[in-house]
């Protein structure tokens, strides 16, 4: 079970959010950390090792919240593409509510020398791909979901699609109306996966 997080340690995961937004992740120092908060460097390091630890502990709550969201869709009684739309939506919503995410999510490359970052961020698209895949096998079952394409192939064209969407307006500074435009994607997905 993981431990609890302290009132510090949510402000400094706050903080963190909020850097990341204002200059990318390359802004995330503990030097600017501290002076963001008002505290000592040393403050910092009395609730995180160091600033990969505070990264790994940022990830994992990201992949906790969209895990419990995500089961409790993929869980549901709703129909197979009210499930799909829910997963999609939910994601839009989250970057929308948290820009920054998307800068600390979507930077994947600029962990390549942190491979606990690495396997943080592969685990939360790795949780993400096989609720997609639980998902597209009940359309299938249930004849909603052409059967001609392998449920792991569905699942990469949906994901892609959301994460080449949301690196569009990340990159384009935010200037489009996600949630917009994550309803037009999921129709064409829609238009593409279904059984006709």
């Amino acid at each position: 079970m993981k431990k609890e997080l302290s009132v510090r340690q949510k402000e400094i995961l706050e903080s963190t959010v909020k850097l990341i937004g204002e200059g990318g992740i390359q802004a995330l120092t503990i030097k600017n950390l501290s002076q963001k908060i008002g505290v000592t460097e040393s403050a910092i390091y009395r609730h995180f090792k160091s600033r990969t630890e505070i990264l790994e502990t940022l990830l994992e709550t990201i992949r906790e919240h969209i895990s419990v969201r995500y089961l409790m869709v993929a869980k549901s009684d709703k129909h197979v593409f009210e499930r799909l739309e829910d997963m999609m939506i939910y994601q839009f919503e989250a970057f929308i509510s948290n820009p920054s995410y998307a800068i600390v999510i979507l930077s994947d490359g600029l962990y390549k020398n942190e491979s606990c970052l690495c396997d943080k961020i592969f685990s939360i698209m790795e949780m993400a791909r096989q609720t997609f895949i639980e998902v597209i096998r009940d359309g299938k079952k249930s004849g909603e979901i052409r059967n001609d394409i392998p449920d792991e192939q569905l699942a990469f064209v949906i994901m892609g699609s959301i994460r080449l969407m949301i690196n569009q307006w990340s990159l384009g500074g935010f200037n489009f109306d996600l949630r917009k435009k994550g309803k037009e994607l999921l129709n064409t997905i829609i238009i593409l996966i279904k059984n006709n």
